[in-house]
């Protein structure tokens, strides 16, 4: 008698353990089953946003200057160590994409003249502002004002004003947004647009009219 209950109790946990792999397998095939549903769906949607992401994207975008006119830039004459700036720049922004709208969440634009900080722009530049496809939104950053130099800043503006070409660095930043349906990125962009001009005169301010590209950093 003992070993027919003991053969019962043997069967009886043969038969739990059964149902519980199935069981377990049971979950297990659901999951995977529901696993593959999501795949399924959400992968053609993923490729469908990367390919539109990768065509609407204006990676090449970059800011211009059309024009600058240089009122002063030159030392102090009763103090040497001063330089004394007067520059007014015309910065274009173009967005040559057919259909997509850029948002510009923030505008900077800073002077330098041989790495001496010649100050940002006098104004806050707009912004937030959208620019819509295929649009071209022109700023006017100005810079005024003196800011002490060490002596090789002045000896080199001096090298420079004798030889009839002075150079001057516009540093741009951005913070933009794209959007693409579901799908938006907020970048941050450097760029430095450099300018040459013949030396100023009192009375002539010296102009840069040939228009350069600003090139990312």
């Amino acid at each position: 008698m003992a070993t027919g209950s003991g053969d019962d109790d043997g069967g009886q946990q043969q038969i739990n353990s059964l149902a519980l792999g199935s069981c377990l397998f049971g979950c297990f095939k659901g999951l995977f089953e529901c696993a593959w549903q999501c795949v399924q769906f959400w992968t053609p949607l993923t490729v469908i946003v990367i390919l539109l992401w990768l065509i609407y994207r204006p990676d090449r975008f970059r800011p211009r200057v059309d024009s600058a006119v240089l009122a002063a830039l030159q030392l102090d004459a009763t103090d040497g160590q001063q330089l004394r700036y007067d520059l007014a720049v015309d910065l274009s922004f173009r967005n040559s994409h057919s259909r997509l709208t850029i948002r510009y969440l923030d505008v900077g634009a800073t002077a330098f003249y041989n790495g001496t900080k010649l100050g940002p722009a006098d104004d806050a530049l707009p912004a937030p502002f959208r620019q819509g496809p295929k649009n071209t939104t022109v700023l006017h950053p100005a810079f005024r004002g003196a800011v002490a130099v060490d002596s090789g800043v002045a000896a080199e503006l001096e090298r420079e004003l004798a030889s009839g070409t002075v150079h001057v660095r516009v540093s741009v930043a951005l913070t933009l947004m794209y959007k693409v349906w579901l799908a938006k990125e907020v970048v941050f962009y450097k760029y430095d647009c450099w300018l040459w001009f013949p030396p100023p005169a009192n009375d002539t301010p010296a102009v840069f009219d040939a228009g350069t590209q600003c090139w990312a950093t």
